[in-house]
């Protein structure tokens, strides 16, 4: 499979227009578990980057939380561990609502989603340079892009013709996954008051 800049491009377009139909593609790739977690992996280095330009091009910190300065690398833990994490809360909450999903399955829309994400984030960065308060305009936008994405691709995923069930299995993952990644980083010595990595 080639894919070029243009193709990319294309392709993630595709998937913020049409999101349900992008989710059956990706799919149907079955490119296999290990392909796809080097791509969870390099989405999450992307994702990272596209963090840190933000934070360079903002007048403002946007790493900083609650007095908090996360530095690249332990932004990269959190993001690694809480995409580990969704990967299989997506693919076990959805089959305790009668999901048929499957954990590649999981993984490959985990994988998309991420590409839109820093797809937007690139964008964003153009536009925090051009004028800050467009910019967050466009983050909100980003938002509700995402959730509409994410929500398409759950449903398409567990084959569960009910966006609200869909949203509901989205919901509980991440309050799952936050639960649980909030543990392991505890554990690891990332803590809220500022974090020893």
């Amino acid at each position: 499979m080639n894919i070029t800049m243009q193709s990319a491009t294309r392709a993630l377009w595709g998937a913020i227009i049409d999101p349900a139909t992008a989710a059956r593609q990706a799919l149907d790739w079955r490119l296999g578990l290990g392909n796809m977690w080097m791509a969870l992996a390099l989405v999450a280095v992307l994702n990272v980057l596209m963090l840190a330009l933000l934070q360079a091009a903002s007048p403002m910190p946007v790493m900083a939380q609650g007095g908090m300065m996360l530095t690249p690398f332990s932004y990269a833990m959190i993001i690694t561990i809480f995409l580990f994490l969704l990967v299989y809360t997506i693919y076990h909450v959805g089959r305790m609502m009668g999901g048929q999903g499957t954990v590649e399955d999981s993984l490959t829309v985990i994988v998309l989603f991420q590409s839109i994400s820093v797809a937007l984030e690139a964008v964003q960065v153009l536009l925090v340079v051009i004028s800050p308060q467009i910019a967050s305009i466009f983050g909100l936008v980003s938002l509700a892009v995402l959730i509409r994405c994410m929500v398409n691709f759950v449903n398409v995923m567990h084959r569960f013709d009910s966006l609200g069930k869909s949203l509901a299995t989205m919901i509980f993952a991440v309050i799952g996954t936050a639960l649980i990644a909030g543990i392991v980083l505890t554990v690891l010595g990332i803590a809220p008051t500022g974090g020893q990595i």
